[in-house]
């Protein structure tokens, strides 16, 4: 990171506006039902794209408008940001992110000091 860049610019554009952050990788290979080895562990459920006879194998190219993302865990907001230019560069997609906790700075500090003294 610069230290000359100031505002949120410099951070967006270091963190979260040209880089594809894994959640939002994961996310472009599920919704346009791209093959890749960092969604082989992850299951598409919608049975109007798959053909009866042929199993789990995408009958067709639809691919999915309204991407619905959880993450068990702290979330946080650059994940969220990335995933928000994600949805600008790709108009009709709708995202929504949520997670059972967002971590801000100071919360994730104090959980690594939690767990540094526990070990």
């Amino acid at each position: 990171v610069s230290t000359q860049s100031t505002g949120s610019s410099g951070i967006n554009a270091e963190y979260g506006g040209h880089r594809k952050l894994p959640v939002t990788r994961i996310v472009d290979c599920l919704a346009e039902l791209k093959q890749s080895s960092e969604t082989d562990g992850y299951m598409t459920l919608d049975p109007k794209i798959y053909k009866k006879t042929e199993g789990m194998t995408p009958s067709v190219k639809n691919t999915f408008s309204d991407v619905y993302v959880f993450v068990v865990g702290g979330g946080n907001y650059v994940e969220y940001q990335n995933l928000m230019a994600y949805q600008e560069q790709h108009p009709g997609k709708n995202i929504v992110y949520g997670s059972s906790e967002i971590m801000d700075s100071a919360n994730l500090l104090k959980q690594l000091n939690d767990l540094g003294q526990m070990s």
